[in-house]
């Protein structure tokens, strides 16, 4: 499995180091949902400190690097609750916890509106729903992890700066390990770094988890996908320290096997001018995904995500290719502001080319005889074929193409189950005292057998949200004002300097 940004800090401490903190409430994570939480915990009246792990900006994570756009499974986050409440439990085949749902739903168009109080430039794009609202100047979808000047970037570190000048306490580089109770219903956090010193613990009422998911973790990845045989194609963050903290005081976790993600060429496994583009969805939905034997793994018109998922469970994780015709491969595969053609086979990825089917498959390492079975029984009936195709097929027009892939994981989908309130719940629904989950930590959105995706930047303002006006009106506010104030001064100038 390769990762895209090594995390270790090495940067100085943006706090005193001299003795431990004492806040209201501890957010763990520098993304979207952890500055929102932050930030909506300051503003109901609590001192706050905030965990980053990585030393840049105001924190390394998959926002900052993603294209920005808050869009509620593919629509426009103000659509009307029911609908969009209604369109994600179709998509997760009824898998999406209905609480979860109704509460993301209830509040996607109010975290929009509480984004754009408080900076965010929002553009908008008529004539595509799920770009109704993106952050502006828009991240280009290009190779490459290139973020500073673009939407995400600059509003976060708004964000960030308005934090510290309102006496919030940054902790950047540092890494939350483990959690303790203490004084019967306090939280512990401890926290860690390589080349610089933080307070060995912050002290808090409540604890917000917002560290993203665990992409990053072979171990995880292994263990909940099944193989570490991917490419990651995010930030690179994300190890599970979030979720293992709110498991081990009683959180349960949900849909742990699926993750967002696009289909990569497979010399992206070595190659860095290709992830987290070109990505190959539209060119698969075009054509067919199958594996060494030739045969199918899915519907390949359902949408990238599941296929994408599909290729990551399947018993060979870096041996399935696409195989499209050259009218598609002409078409689709042209469209994006890096089209894949022809950019893989300019960057040296492999992009198998051969005028029949049978010469395609012998080029490739393809089954002969299986790619010919699987072809015919989606020439003689597409929907009674194993599986079901819809859609249209292009395996029609010499050449034929076929080009090897591996899976791109962005980001893992399940993590700790949540009520409405953002609130880590155990396996009796009731909320673990003090602890809330956001974000890429948190479970309960996303899922079932064909993946079912709400967006990942939405699920972040909303919850992000939720967890920090909960947090902070619960807490009693500004009793532990004074040691985030002095930290906050440390880390108003250290910010400037990262």
């Amino acid at each position: 499995m390769r990762t895209s940004e090594a995390d270790a800090p090495t940067a100085t401490a943006d706090v005193d180091v001299d003795a431990d903190l004492d806040v209201d409430v501890a957010v763990v994570g520098g993304g979207l949902a952890g500055w929102t939480a932050a930030t909506a915990a300051q503003e109901a009246g609590a001192s706050v400190a905030l965990v980053e792990r990585s030393r840049r900006g105001p924190g390394w994570s998959n926002a900052i690097v993603s294209g920005g756009a808050l869009h509620a499974v593919l629509r426009d986050p103000r659509t009307d609750p029911a609908e969009l409440a209604a369109m994600i439990t179709a998509a997760t085949d009824g898998e999406a916890d209905p609480v979860v749902v109704h509460a993301w739903a209830t509040n996607a168009a109010r975290a929009v509106a509480w984004a754009e109080a408080h900076g965010a430039v929002l553009a908008t794009d008529p004539d595509h729903a799920h770009r109704a609202k993106v952050f502006s100047p828009v991240r280009a979808t290009e190779p490459g992890m290139r973020w500073a000047g673009f939407g995400m970037a600059d509003y976060l570190t708004a964000r960030r700066d308005e934090f510290v000048r309102r006496g919030g306490a940054l902790l950047r580089p540092a890494r939350a390990h483990r959690l303790a109770r203490v004084d019967g219903d306090r939280w512990q956090v401890h926290l860690s770094a390589r080349g610089t010193q933080v307070p060995p613990t912050i002290r808090a009422t409540s604890v917000v988890l917002a560290d993203g998911g665990f992409q990053a973790s072979r171990a995880l990845v292994r263990q909940h996908i099944g193989t570490d045989a991917v490419r990651v194609r995010g930030a690179g963050t994300g190890n599970g320290d979030g979720l293992r903290m709110g498991l081990a005081h009683g959180g349960v976790a949900v849909h742990l096997r699926g993750f967002y993600g696009h289909l990569l060429a497979r010399a992206a496994l070595e190659r860095d001018d290709l992830w987290p583009y070109p990505i190959l969805d539209l060119v698969a939905a075009a054509g067919i995904v199958v594996t060494p034997q030739g045969t199918r793994l899915v519907d390949e018109n359902i949408g990238g995500v599941t296929t994408t998922n599909e290729v990551a469970w399947s018993a060979h994780p870096v041996g399935c290719a696409i195989v499209v015709d050259d009218a598609a491969w002409q078409d689709q595969g042209r469209i994006g502001v890096t089209p894949p053609n022809p950019w893989l086979v300019e960057h040296g990825a492999t992009v198998h080319t051969a005028p029949t089917l049978d010469a395609l498959a012998a080029r490739a390492g393809i089954d002969a005889a299986g790619l010919a079975a699987t072809v015919h029984a989606l020439a003689a009936d597409p929907t009674g074929a194993v599986p079901p195709r819809t859609g249209r097929v292009r395996l029609a027009t010499p050449p034929f193409h076929a080009i090897p892939v591996v899976a791109g994981v962005t980001f893992t989908l399940g993590g700790l189950l949540v009520d409405a309130h953002a609130r880590v719940v155990d396996a009796a629904r009731a909320p673990v005292p003090g602890l809330y989950a956001a974000g890429g930590t948190m479970g309960g959105l996303h899922g079932g057998p064909r993946v079912g995706y709400a967006g990942g930047l939405l699920e972040a303002a909303v919850f992000g949200l939720l967890a920090g006006e909960h947090a902070g009106s619960a807490t009693r506010a500004g009793e532990h004002a004074g040691s985030a104030t002095r930290a906050g001064e440390a880390g108003l100038a250290a910010a400037h300097r990262g």
